[in-house]
């Protein structure tokens, strides 16, 4: 296992020739590879049986399990012109004013106006029932409804605490105000397969809840978003039994580093080894907790290795204004000390240009940033 993560951490970065019909990209693990890896915290948990404070340790050095105060977190959910919400029984505006509503019954929620004013009607009749001040909380006595497609790919989804409505430029901005630990009961199952070894559950409950919290934001409208721009959060729908017990046995619990809460990254996959943050994140201060660990149990995941093909006309469409004229040749100019691609130098018959291998990944739709390129 040590040869093979040695030969991972040296694979070359192959240049390609003057020109070519496709270009193949090869590479190892999915997403930023910083912090824990899922599937490398599982082999932890199925085959060595370590415990969920074990793995936490190694993806997370020098850190401490400390049980934290009762929090509400503020989720994202969508930004729509009409939000449409059913289930709901009370709709409640900054001033105190208060409206019952029928569970039964689906109402839209629309500016008005364009002031600080929001429209509240009854979507059946579609008679105007209400003009509240914002911010309008909307509670029911079951988890209210919220109608179409969440961001975090939801459709009529359910969601616990009160669905709070604000302005946000020409739309009505949805966020779930909600009890950090029901939060997590619709994360946890969202990250990793709740059917994964409990150890490694209750590891990926603590990390969420961690970032959960040094994400707070009490000035801005919302803390986190509902994908992964923050972590996946489905609500009801992203609830399962064996996550929320995970959830339920480390209540509170947190990860900190010199007092503060540490903001736990994690992704699926990390090829063999983690990344140290700033690698990923060009410019970036070196987290002490965010260090390069190895990780052998990643060989487990399907993403391990990978390779995709694209041909030049393909690539050079999603590259866009990167590249100076016809596209004639693409390789990784830098690397980072794991071996992950640092800049990627994008050739162009008018020009010559190296980019962050996070934008050539994210433009390219690759798995992660740590990858070689050659003709295919």
């Amino acid at each position: 296992m040590k040869a093979l993560l040695a030969t991972l951490l040296l694979f070359p970065a192959l240049s390609a020739p003057a020109s070519a019909a496709s270009w193949r990209f090869d590479g190892h693990g999915w997403g930023h590879g910083v912090g824990l890896a899922q599937y490398g915290a599982m082999g932890y948990a199925r085959d060595e049986h370590r415990s969920g404070t074990w793995i936490l340790a190694h993806y997370y050095p020098g850190t401490t399990i400390a049980g934290r105060p009762a929090s509400r977190i503020r989720v994202r959910l969508a930004a729509s012109p009409t939000t449409q919400v059913t289930s709901a029984t009370l709709a409640r505006g900054a001033d105190g004013r208060r409206v019952a509503l029928s569970p039964a019954r689906s109402y839209g929620v629309s500016l008005w106006e364009g002031g600080p004013l929001l429209r509240l009607a009854d979507l059946r009749t579609g008679r105007g029932l209400a003009h509240l001040q914002t911010p309008v909380r909307i509670t029911g006595a079951t988890p209210v409804r919220l109608m179409g497609t969440a961001e975090n790919g939801v459709h009529d989804g359910r969601y616990r605490g009160a669905l709070v409505l604000s302005p946000d430029a020409a739309n009505v901005l949805a966020v779930d105000d909600v009890d950090l630990e029901q939060y997590l009961d619709g994360v946890v199952a969202s990250e990793m397969p709740s059917s994964w070894p409990p150890a490694a559950l209750r590891a990926q409950a603590v990390a969420a809840r961690s970032y959960a919290l040094a994400g707070l934001r009490p000035a801005a409208a919302f803390d986190v978003y509902c994908d992964t721009r923050s972590q996946m959060y489905r609500g009801v729908a992203g609830e399962a039994a064996a996550s929320t017990t995970a959830v339920n046995a480390t209540r509170r619990q947190a990860l900190l580093y010199g007092g503060t809460v540490a903001t736990a990254l994690f992704s699926a996959s990390s090829g063999g080894r983690t990344a140290a943050n700033e690698e990923i994140y060009p410019g970036a201060d070196p987290v002490p907790y965010l260090r390069p660990v190895d990780d052998p149990y990643d060989r487990l995941s399907p993403y391990h290795d990978w390779s995709v093909t694209l041909t030049a006309q393909s690539a050079a469409a999603r590259l866009g204004t990167l590249v100076s004229g016809d596209l004639v040749g693409l390789e990784v100019a830098t690397t980072t000390p794991t071996g992950r691609a640092a800049t990627v130098r994008i050739t162009g018959s008018l020009g010559v240009r190296d980019v962050p291998s996070g934008t050539v990944r994210s433009l390219l739709g690759l798995r992660s940033t740590w990858f070689s390129i050659s003709a295919a």
